[in-house]
């Protein structure tokens, strides 16, 4: 458990072999969130037959993978970050301080997006698998140097959300 903190080479190298993975397992955590929630909000106020925020698969696409896209730069510094770090209690830190809140605020912004009409089991899909993984990593941030979004990234790829959790 500790294994991660000594100052070994082959560590180290592990650690920045894929230095954004950390901030595509971030990003795709907070879309399939962000993406479940889309899928779960309710439409109670809606007086016509279609969902009040009907959004095209293109433009579900587009808008998503320019949310995480522009939460790269923040999650790329924190990944940095981790390089530095000589405890669990300093990872932990920067996992809860910067990963969670930024994967959370991706998942707020896709889920105002609405769902493509057709496709809200892929995209509720999508969501539950990101909100697992935010739990797990919010549980052991120690899955930040995992590969711990790549049920998501499956999927979200294959609808072409391919900034979410790009090195997934």
């Amino acid at each position: 458990m500790s294994r991660r903190f000594h100052r070994e080479p082959a560590v180290h190298t592990r650690r920045r072999r894929k230095p954004g993975r950390a901030a595509g397992t971030v990003i795709a955590g907070t879309l399939l969130a962000g993406l479940l929630a889309a899928g779960c909000g309710g439409s109670g106020h809606s007086t016509a037959s279609t969902p009040p925020a009907a959004i095209t698969k293109a433009e579900f696409v587009t808008k998503s993978n320019e949310i995480c896209g522009g939460a790269d730069p923040e999650l790329s510094l924190a990944t940095a970050k981790l390089a530095n770090l000589h405890s669990e209690t300093q990872l932990a830190a920067v996992v809860r301080g910067t990963f969670v809140p930024s994967i959370e605020a991706q998942m707020s912004q896709i889920r105002t997006l609405g769902t493509p009409p057709g496709d809200q089991a892929t995209v509720q899909s999508m969501l539950d698998m990101a909100l697992a993984d935010l739990q797990k990593l919010k549980s052991n941030p120690a899955l930040v140097d995992t590969d711990a979004f790549a049920d998501f990234a499956k999927v979200a790829h294959a609808y072409g959300l391919t900034a979410c959790a790009p090195t997934s």
